[in-house]
């Protein structure tokens, strides 16, 4: 008759642990950005942002979301190896496990979407940014990068990318090389084609002036 020994497979296994943690990799801040955007450009030019989205955020259509709630990075490894429905394999020749690991880090470090009733867009041209009273117009009024920063996540982000780089809308990075403020001004005053006309709502005057200055200074 064989005996066990709870406590110690107990203890067994938290030295085990304990060892794993200490081998894994520790990633300086500059080596975990630099993935992060190496995972998005793979995530660009392995052709995932077709079908899950630039942000991940999936469609019922072609794909399921896979931001902000990232599944584990084995899981990922495993279900690009060997998918279901129309999935197209992956295999390590098209994309190596640490190509994988760099797309993981990219989905994981965005960030979960804004609350609806935070985008001025879907509330009648009001927010809680822009409500009277509201302690965000003193921090505007002191810190106007900021707040042209606030105003482009809320109104712009969703077509033009979340840091300019683009997707539903053009490109916005590098585009005060292209055209003067004025220029980015009155394209916001009187836009053509898809894009919808936020001036004079839901943004005011400040609003226009602060996020012309933030959209100019996308490098």
């Amino acid at each position: 008759m064989k005996a066990h020994f709870p406590g110690c497979t107990v203890r067994i296994a938290m030295v085990a642990a304990a060892a794993v943690a200490c081998a894994w990799p520790i990633l300086s801040q500059a080596d975990s950005d630099t993935d992060i955007e190496a995972g998005r450009a793979l995530f660009m030019q392995k052709g995932c942002f077709e079908c899950h989205g630039i942000f991940g955020q999936g469609s019922i259509a072609t794909g399921p979301a896979l931001a902000p709630r990232v599944i584990p990075l084995p899981a990922m490894e495993a279900y690009v190896r060997d998918p279901q429905g129309q999935m197209p394999v992956f295999s390590e020749k098209i994309l190596s496990n640490d190509e994988i690991a760099k797309i993981h880090a990219y989905l994981a470090s965005l960030p979960p979407s804004q609350p609806a009733d935070s985008i001025a867009l879907l509330n009648n041209g009001t927010s809680p940014a822009s409500a009277p009273g509201n302690s965000s117009s003193t921090s505007r009024i002191a810190n106007p990068a900021a707040h042209g920063a606030s105003v482009y996540a809320a109104n712009c982000a969703a077509c033009h990318g979340q840091a300019g780089e683009g997707g539903v809308g053009p490109a916005l990075i590098g585009i005060s090389s292209r055209y003067r403020t004025a220029d980015i001004e009155a394209r916001i005053r009187e836009p053509s084609g898809i894009m919808p006309r936020l001036y004079p709502g839901p943004l005011n005057a400040q609003d226009l002036q602060d996020v012309v200055r933030y959209v100019a200074s996308l490098k």
